[in-house]
């Protein structure tokens, strides 16, 4: 395992901290009518804090026991949240694309510690020695040295690939082409083969398509004020570009959850951690890996122009929980609904 040295970059969310769960036992045994009556304030906790549309699933013993909806996909019309919404789900989608990356290493199409220079000759960043040493490991952990979206014009290395970890959306889209590359196919073409398709997660995709107009939600910044989108993807990113439901995402995590007991699995190699990112908190390929009591729990968040969700899962208990919503603040109010949903602890709550 790969010690993390250097300085971590964090991806800057602006929230603060009100809830009160992130240090508490696991609810595993308590009646899940109790467990679902505990979640009915939601709405007055999304009033306080400037919450439009959120939804939320609880899973026990992988399977589905609690899905509700509260507020509005869209204010002005007053049309509310569903079982059928489409979120924007941003970075939940890396865990899906390191699935694929990991499957096609499993088909013999691509070795996971094999230069990804070596397969298409081109560099991530030009007349750099560094990319040529960077595996699609190192992508889908973090530690290819490379920076996160937005944080510089071009990218550049902070380090040896390898030696440390960093949060960068540019690896996965390095990764992305080299794939699509090797494959011939798109990122969404991979993904309907080798996860939407065998998991029936008929309402996600990678790239925008006909029909979503009608489910998808809009987003909210403060004072509830509705976020304006150009366009829409067009083509797939595997960093960002995800479309799904919380139930379509819920197919997954369960998913990972049930595979992970097997030897030589997919899900087994994304939760084996790979590097050290700080406290009680460590990386695996494409999830994060929390210490976390009884047993450790994986978890992803994703962030994106109003849209802010989150989600934790212990594989040995067989529970999980996941929250999407649509509006900037919402991570106020994300412990809460932790707290009241499953319980637990989330050092991950107060790392990104």
């Amino acid at each position: 395992m790969i010690k993390s040295i250097g300085k971590i970059f964090l991806i800057v969310i602006a929230f603060s901290s009100v809830g009160c769960g992130r240090d508490g036992a696991l609810i595993i045994d308590e009646p899940i009518g109790v467990v679902e009556n505990s979640l009915n304030n939601i709405p007055e906790l999304m009033t306080e804090n400037d919450v439009v549309g959120l939804s939320v699933i609880v899973i026990r013993e992988n399977k589905v026991k609690i899905s509700k909806s509260f507020g509005y996909a869209d204010l002005n019309l007053k049309k509310k949240i569903n079982e059928h919404t489409v979120y924007k789900a941003a970075s939940m989608g890396k865990p899906i694309f390191a699935y694929i990356v990991v499957a096609l290493a499993q088909q013999k199409k691509l070795d996971l510690d094999k230069p990804l220079y070596l397969y298409i000759g081109e560099e991530v960043v030009d007349n750099e020695p560094f990319s040529k040493e960077i595996t699609a490991r190192m992508v889908l952990s973090h530690t290819t040295g490379l920076p996160n979206f937005g944080e510089q014009v071009a990218p550049k290395f902070s380090f040896k690939p390898g030696s440390d970890f960093q949060y960068s959306g540019y690896g996965y889209q390095y990764l992305q082409a080299v794939i699509e590359k090797i494959t011939q196919k798109s990122l969404n073409e991979l993904a309907v083969e080798i996860v939407f398709k065998p998991l029936s997660m008929t309402a996600s995709s990678y790239q925008w398509r006909k029909g979503y107009e009608e489910f998808l939600s809009n987003s909210y910044g403060d004072n509830s004020d509705k976020y304006e989108v150009d366009q829409e993807a067009k083509t797939g990113h595997a960093a960002w570009s995800l479309y799904t439901t919380p139930e379509d995402y819920s197919k997954f995590v369960t998913h990972i959850m049930r595979s992970s007991i097997e030897v030589g699995s997919i899900a087994s190699q994304l939760l084996a951690a790979t590097v050290n990112v700080t406290k009680d908190l460590k990386w695996g390929l494409g999830w994060g890996i929390q210490d976390t009591s009884p047993h450790e729990s994986f978890w992803h968040w994703g962030s994106k122009a109003g849209f802010k969700h989150y989600v934790v899962a212990y594989p040995v208990e067989k529970v999980a929980v996941i929250v999407m919503t649509n509006s900037r603040k919402s991570f106020k109010i994300v412990d809460d609904i932790m707290a009241k949903s499953i319980g637990g602890s989330y050092p991950s709550y107060d790392w990104f």
